[in-house]
């Protein structure tokens, strides 16, 4: 009885994973895709493209490439390099520096 039971599920478990694949994606009439919507632009495509160039010239639309994001603006510092070198280096000294620990 038991061994029957499993064979009828097993069988129709069999038969509806052949009938969906059987019954295979049918495109034809679009009825699975989003509507298409129709616009009308009021620039041409050089204007675009002239306001994409002017964007990217002037920082206001970040150039994403390679999937790196843009590096940010950073603000000004009125330290200088031997500055903070010397700054390190005191710290260094006085054991104010923690690597690793």
């Amino acid at each position: 009885m038991k061994n029957t039971r499993r064979f009828a599920v097993l069988a129709a478990l069999s038969i509806s994973a052949i009938a969906a694949q059987a019954a295979g994606f049918d495109y034809a009439d679009n009825s699975s895709y989003p509507p298409e919507v129709k616009t009308q632009g009021t620039l041409t495509r050089a204007q675009v493209i002239a306001d994409l160039k002017a964007a990217q010239a002037n920082g206001t639309m970040p150039s994403v490439a390679e999937g790196y994001l843009p590096i940010q603006n950073t603000a000004a510092t009125s330290v200088n390099r031997d500055d903070v070198r010397r700054e390190a280096a005191a710290a260094e000294r006085a054991g104010q520096l923690n690597f690793g620990a």
